[in-house]
């Protein structure tokens, strides 16, 4: 495994070979507090992005101008650029380019991940080999790639292979969509804290443990536009969908029959930064108690109206305004997600996604009832007692009894019946 004060293995991709030599012999030296670090040397570019296909490395070292079998002189000037792009999508580990030309990579540069070092500032090229491996980044990738591994194989021979010949008369097609969720969900709940103490070891600063992260699918994962999904329209203002994702999903176009949406138009939400929310502007504004608590109140699960959303990376502190909606055409918004005037951030990642929509549902759903005074029935059960009576604080009367002591005041009394004896009244 790859640590600090471990070994780590370097790739240097240079058509120079003597270069390539000089610099391992630099490097060796000026890095030894490290650990060991074994070089390997590439000249050939193919082979280079063969290996690293293939092989474990840690960071390469990438000259851009590849002249070691001529060619036009574009060709040989973008051959290290093209080997870049195919890094990326082979294996996620940090890249120097060391080069002559560094003028056409610097729009590259992503310290400490991504650097570039002229050969002219050989001086340089420690530091930026130093922080890349400091980074975690390669630490991080290995043992990551090592849960991959130790899970998959540990589920085909625990759970596939003893129950192969019940599956076997089923559709086989079923197998890897199981092995999908069961790795997906394993590493959601378990790989954090592996990782954590991989990064924690190797003084790694490139991830570490937040909640931030947890809400959010960054970028998002989908093909398509989906539910509660946040986006960024061209003057910089946040939403988030509520459409459900059922009613946007569609079929990718290769699909005998595709399924299309079914929703004609797509409801966002607006967010705005916590700061310059309704509730933070009311806070500030008064500076009265029940508004600051009312502020405080949006923080949680429960409130009505607004839900906020933590700050990650480039998203701010957000709060969702389930009363400030609109709605805009499904294919007016694809559009415009295709053209690049709205942006899809991110997607909150579940059960962050369904709590939001369930929130919203309830806020526009929700049915208000009169109270009903239950205060008799929770003396009679014994979960509360009534209020006691003192001389000191007589009862105040009911406002039937006061009416009618104030009609006896109005209404005299009536005169007694007169008495009669004989058929004469006395």
């Amino acid at each position: 495994m790859t640590t600090g004060a471990g070994a780590f293995r370097l790739l240097i991709v240079d058509d120079e070979q003597e270069i390539a030599e000089r610099l391992e012999s630099m490097l060796g030296e000026d890095l030894v507090d490290l650990g060991t670090i074994t070089f390997e040397i590439e000249q050939d570019f193919d082979e280079a992005e063969r290996r690293l296909g293939n092989e474990q490395f840690d960071l390469v070292i990438l000259d851009v101008r590849d002249s070691s079998q001529g060619g036009v002189a574009h060709a040989i000037e973008g051959r290290g650029r093209e080997l870049y792009e195919r890094i990326k999508n082979t294996r996620w580990i940090p890249v120097i380019f060391f080069t002559g030309v560094p003028e056409q990579v610097r729009h590259l540069t992503a310290p400490p991940l991504v650097e570039v070092v002229a050969k002219n500032r050989l001086e340089q090229i420690t530091e930026a080999v130093r922080a890349g491996l400091n980074s975690g980044v390669p630490s991080l990738t290995r043992r990551l790639g090592e849960l991959v591994d130790q899970q998959m194989r540990s589920f085909l021979r625990d759970v596939i292979a003893p129950q192969w010949e019940e599956m076997a008369e089923t559709d086989q097609r079923e197998i890897a969509p199981v092995l999908v969720h069961r790795l997906a969900a394993w590493l959601k709940e378990n790989a954090i804290q592996e990782l954590d103490g991989v990064l924690a070891a190797s003084g790694g600063v490139a991830v570490g443990h937040s909640s931030a992260a947890r809400v959010y699918l960054k970028p998002p994962v989908t093909r398509l536009l989906t539910a509660a999904d946040l986006l960024r329209d061209p003057d910089g203002r946040w939403w988030l969908v509520l459409t459900p994702a059922c009613d946007l999903y569609e079929d990718p176009p290769n699909v005998a029959k595709p399924r299309t949406a079914k929703a004609g138009y797509v409801r966002l939400a607006k967010a705005d930064p916590v700061t310059e929310s309704p509730l933070a502007v009311a806070s500030q504004a008064s500076g009265l108690s029940k508004d600051r608590d009312a502020f405080k109140a949006a923080f949680g699960p429960d409130h009505n109206r607004f839900r906020a959303l933590p700050k990650y990376l480039d998203i701010p502190d957000l709060m969702v305004d389930f009363e400030n909606v609109t709605s805009v055409q499904l294919k007016d918004l694809r559009i415009w997600l295709e053209q690049g005037d709205w942006t899809r951030v991110a997607t909150l990642d579940s059960p962050f996604a369904e709590a939001m929509l369930t929130g919203h549902s309830r806020a526009v759903g929700r049915i208000g009832t009169p109270d009903i005074n239950w205060q008799g029935l929770h003396e009679e059960l014994g979960i509360s007692k009534g209020k006691k009576q003192t001389e000191a604080q007589p009862a105040v009367p009911s406002v039937h009894e006061t009416a009618r002591e104030a009609l006896k005041e109005q209404i005299p009394p009536p005169s007694p019946a007169p008495m009669e004896r004989d058929g004469h009244e006395v």
